[in-house]
């Protein structure tokens, strides 16, 4: 389609526009184009990513036409061309146009009289002659540089990899790592694709099979077989068994030339250069081998150190904090302060109400006055973890990343942690540890230092691979003490009382003012029921102190994203007063409850904060996020995805957290994430009131299966064959 730009509707600020940026324009057709009913057009409506936007030029667009149900029939562009004419004032028209940044009227007719024709092929090959002209200085030049590069090989890459569904920023971020290389590296390597966060194997795979890469060629089994153990530790696997992991693989690649003794050869290759790694009958990644392994390392090397205690001083001074606080502690209460004070590694497991955070004040304030001098570190993996542990103890505490000074990248690996100095180190809620950061937290510690471990075995386990509390609990190579006694009964609970039911997978739990249950079988009467449950229970407590949680993220009524749009919509509706951000599939305006996605700074994966300005400020567009405890936070464009609505969240993100009021949604629907854990971690954010929503055959089902799936980890394996030596 030849055409010429007319106006911008979509962003309604040209300014706010880059090479990136999806947009709806309205251009004029230069030739005749007819639509489906015969009509001659005027006026074409186009829609695509970085369009033109200079009425000085005519363009040669390609791409598709589309109607869409609620805009009418669009022009899909996937890729335009700029029709220069090779006249005088074609060429300057170009120059002047907008499409290169830094160049106006008049310099583009000084750079024209200097280069005439020649000026396209020298910003193509030969840029540096530019410098000849009066008022181009070498960071204009730049600037001008990178300005055509931008909206000339930008675009071209945008439009090849369109069809493959990589938005447009992912594409824009693949020129920025390659440059003019992009296309060159895209069409001899495809499965260099496969390392950009968010494109995947599949995709890689796709591109690289329509450009005729052989189904058998080693590239692509070598990936795939990397991509079935991503995709494994993505499920909280670190390992997989050897023949389980190339079935897998296979399958995956559905090729019937492929045999399970090629793909083994291959991973053998691999195992040999070094990157993938086996242990036990397991396959690895080899940093996924190399985390397990150190964790394993350092563990056992902890738990040969010597350690000598004074127990005498331990009772004595345990009787002090009782008298003092007017307490009198159980017997596995004090066993549990005890050890923790006579070991060099000890892991305290117990469910809400057994007295965890009583032991953690109790057990601080004893080695504060046996070492007076020492210092002490107190961590959890979640901010909201941390703050509460803080309260809740008195002491100062952060989040493991924090005091660690770890922050992962967009690949998500974490550098060198920094050295901790504390004698004493104690982390809570370590059941949300992955083995990466387990890693991490050992290597920072320094020798000697005691090291208590926190957290309740039976919830979930963490949200990134292997399972470390229960795999250090198995390894019996820990001391470890288990709280069993629920001591918040005494104050008529049946939260806590109801939690070791479930525990103990007993169906006969207690219902009551504090724990109720609403029956509803459908899933929109379920969500509707959560939503006038949710807004009661704000009236009472505060948007702050009330949870509603599902197990599914997207695909029902019920889902989190779902829930989100219907609770934002209740309680933060839009107003005229109130600034919107809308990017991508993110919607975000003034006022709104957020959650971030990702450990970055001083905020925590899982945080909770409220969007208190947006601006719109020319090509940037800021979000000022108050987290709590001074945390404010600028958001640009470009960090945008750290962040989602925060009304309604997974279980799993919730661990760590605690609520007065706790809203679940339980359905047959979900059967496939339903367990006794992900229950049991639910009804245990809730510390006044627990509210579930759904079918109690649901219920019952999740209750009676123990389990997730064992997730692949060698750890206690390791750890037991190390300690033994």
């Amino acid at each position: 389609m030849l055409c010429q730009f007319e106006r911008l509707l979509y962003p309604p600020d040209a300014k706010s526009v880059n090479a990136g940026s999806y947009m709806v324009a309205v251009y004029k057709p230069c030739e005749s184009i007819i639509d489906g009913k015969g009509n001659m057009l005027s006026r074409v409506k186009a829609v695509g990513y970085g369009l033109p936007l200079s009425a000085q030029l005519r363009y040669d667009m390609k791409g598709q036409w589309n109607k869409d149900p609620k805009f009418g029939i669009q022009f899909e562009v996937e890729t335009y061309d700029e029709i220069i004419e090779p006249t005088e004032e074609g060429i300057v028209a170009y120059l002047c146009s907008g499409q290169i940044k830094g160049i106006g009227p008049k310099l583009a007719r000084r750079i024209y009289d200097q280069f005439g024709k020649d000026i396209l092929d020298i910003l193509d090959n030969a840029p540096e002659k530019l410098l000849a002209i009066p008022g181009i200085s070498e960071n204009r030049l730049e600037k001008i540089c990178e300005s055509y590069l931008a909206n000339r090989a930008a675009r071209d890459v945008v439009a090849f990899l369109a069809p493959y569904a990589i938005t447009a920023n992912r594409a824009v971020k693949l020129f920025q790592q390659y440059g003019n290389k992009t296309l060159e590296t895209v069409k001899e390597h495809p499965y260099t694709l496969y390392e950009m966060a968010g494109v995947g194997f599949i995709t890689a795979d796709k591109i690289a099979r329509s450009m005729g890469m052989s189904e058998l060629s080693p590239e692509r089994i070598d990936t795939a077989l990397l991509y079935t153990l991503e995709d494994a530790e993505c499920k909280g696997n670190l390992c997989l068994e050897k023949h389980a992991f190339i079935h897998s693989c296979l399958k995956m690649l559905a090729t019937p030339g492929l045999t399970e003794e090629m793909a083994a050869n291959r991973a053998m290759r691999m195992v040999i250069d070094g990157r993938l790694a086996t242990y036990g009958g397991f396959a690895y990644r080899s940093q996924t081998a190399l985390a397990e392994e150190d964790l394993a390392d350092r563990i056992v090397c902890r738990l040969k150190d010597d350690c000598i205690a004074d127990v005498d001083e331990i009772d004595r001074l345990l009787s002090e904090e009782e008298k003092a606080a007017g307490i009198e502690l159980a017997r596995e209460q004090k066993n549990a302060i005890s050890k923790a004070l006579s070991g060099t590694v000890t892991i305290i497991t117990g469910g809400p109400g057994t007295g965890k955070t009583l032991i953690q004040k109790f057990l601080l304030n004893i080695y504060s006055k046996m070492y007076p001098g020492a210092e002490i570190c107190c961590c959890a993996p979640t901010g909201r973890a941390a703050r509460r542990m803080e309260q809740t103890t008195g002491h100062r505490a952060a989040t493991v990343h924090r005091e660690l000074c770890l922050f992962a990248g967009e690949t998500g690996k974490y550098g060198k942690p920094r050295d901790l100095t504390a004698d004493l180190i104690v982390v809570d809620e370590v059941s949300m540890l992955d083995v990466f950061l387990a890693d991490k937290l050992f290597m920072a510690v320094k020798k000697g230092a005691k090291v208590v471990l926190i957290g309740d075995a039976d919830q979930l386990p963490s949200v990134g691979p292997g399972a470390v509390l229960s795999e250090l609990i198995a390894s019996e190579c820990i001391p470890v003490i288990r709280l069993d006694k629920v001591y918040r009964q005494s104050s008529g609970s049946r939260i806590a009382l109801n939690a070791r039911l479930i525990r103990h997978g007993n169906l006969n739990l207690e219902y009551g003012a504090d724990f109720r249950f609403i029956d509803s079988a459908d899933l929109t009467e379920s969500a509707k029921l959560m939503e006038e449950q949710y807004l009661r229970e704000v009236k009472k407590y505060g948007v702050d102190r009330v949870a509603l949680l599902s197990p599914f993220r997207q695909k029902t009524e019920t889902c989190v994203n779902a829930l989100n749009e219907a609770l934002r919509s209740l309680v933060n509706p839009p107003s005229a007063s109130k600034n919107e951000l809308e990017t991508g599939k993110k919607h975000f305006r003034v006022g709104d409850k957020v959650m971030a996605n990702k450990n970055n700074g001083d905020i925590s994966n899982g945080d909770i904060g409220y969007i208190k300005a947006i601006d719109h400020d020319g090509d940037d567009t800021l979000l000022y996020v108050d987290f709590g405890d001074g945390r404010c936070r600028e958001f640009g464009k470009e960090d945008i995805d750290m962040l989602e609505l925060g009304y309604a969240s997974t279980v799993h993100k919730s661990q760590g957290s605690e609520y007065d009021s706790v809203i679940i949604n339980l359905q047959k629907a979900h059967s496939i994430m339903l367990t006794r854990p992900l229950v049991y971690t639910a009804i245990t954010r809730g510390k006044k009131n627990v509210i579930i929503v759904g079918e109690r055959r649901a219920l019952c089902m999740a209750i009676r299966r123990p389990d997730t799936e064992k997730r692949g980890t060698r750890l206690a394996e390791r750890l037991k064959e190390k300690f033994n030596k």
